[in-house]
């Protein structure tokens, strides 16, 4: 392990870090809600806080999955009780992944999962009649808020819709990953090799 390996990962570090500054980490999980309920156990699980690759593959892929389900409300409480007790993951990235799901993407999202799930269903000979205030043709003028409640039945086709949809996204993020560090590697040696070639030139007579 070279000097400037050394540097180089101490670099990547920083630069990781900076992106996640306003993420948790070890020393302030106690400050952020749902989180702090956790804080203990997480502090003293060393892999929470990894950015290697056996950690960082689940956050990715779970992050992903999470982010795309209908789960408002209880996004962090999945993510924490995941990376806590049931897989080794990065709880920064786990919680960072979660704001894909915004006020602003939040409506896109869940449509497409609704559409995904009842196109799912439909082709299992499974689908259930469409709501009627999702419908084309309804008639806003006779709505009345009681007709909201009528939309608990769309959550199974979104649950199913959202599984499909973070599953897919999970697994394009992590190929991402993967092509991402296998270049930024296969980069850093080509430096590392082009540095050893000119440093062996310079000690020729």
């Amino acid at each position: 392990m070279t000097a400037d390996w050394v540097q180089e990962r101490r670099r990547r570090v920083r630069l990781v870090k900076k992106w996640l500054k306003h993420l948790p980490r070890r020393s302030n999980v106690h400050r952020y809600p749902v989180l702090k309920w956790f804080g203990d156990s997480a502090k003293k699980r060393a892999y929470l806080w990894s950015f290697r690759s056996r950690e960082m593959i689940p956050a990715i892929f779970l992050g992903m999955l999470v982010s795309l389900m209908p789960l408002v409300g209880v996004q962090m409480l999945v993510v924490t009780l995941l990376a806590v007790f049931l897989v080794r993951a990065n709880l920064a990235v786990l919680v960072g992944l979660q704001w894909i799901s915004n006020p602003l993407t939040m409506g896109p999202i869940y449509y497409a999962d609704y559409q995904i799930g009842m196109a799912m269903l439909e082709l299992f000979h499974l689908g259930p009649e469409v709501n009627p205030i999702l419908r084309p043709d309804y008639d806003w003028s006779a709505f009345r808020w009681s007709h909201l409640a009528d939309l608990v039945d769309t959550f199974p086709p979104m649950m199913i819709g959202g599984l499909v949809l973070g599953s897919f996204g999970g697994l394009i993020a992590v190929i991402a990953y993967k092509f991402l560090a296998k270049r930024s590697k296969a980069s850093y040696q080509s430096v590392q090799q082009n540095k050893t070639s000119e440093g062996e030139g310079s000690e020729e007579p």
